[in-house]
């Protein structure tokens, strides 16, 4: 599985509960589609959001997202880097 990141821009910003409305939906297309949300960050002012997820590739996430009629604004494989209880190295 690759992991990948959506990211979306609102105007106006987003509400908790448009948030959850469009993940019962966003949730659904996934799994039809192979794919998983892993996690998300929200920017303090809540205009702008990054999801992780894992899926196939990355047109299994934009299709969910299309199909559950969530907006993003670009959807992109990536390599993950992360600090374990070790230094990283880069």
């Amino acid at each position: 599985m690759a992991v990948l990141v959506l990211e979306q821009s609102f105007d106006p910003p987003m509400t908790t509960e448009h948030l959850n409305e469009a993940a019962q939906r966003f949730d659904k297309c996934l799994a039809a589609h192979g794919a998983r949300w892993m996690r998300s960050y929200v920017s303090k002012d809540r205009k702008r959001m990054i999801c992780e997820f894992e899926a196939p590739d990355a047109e299994q996430v934009r299709a969910s997202a299309r199909s559950a009629g969530v907006p993003f604004d670009d959807c992109w494989t990536a390599d993950m880097y992360a600090r374990e209880n070790s230094t990283a190295s880069y």
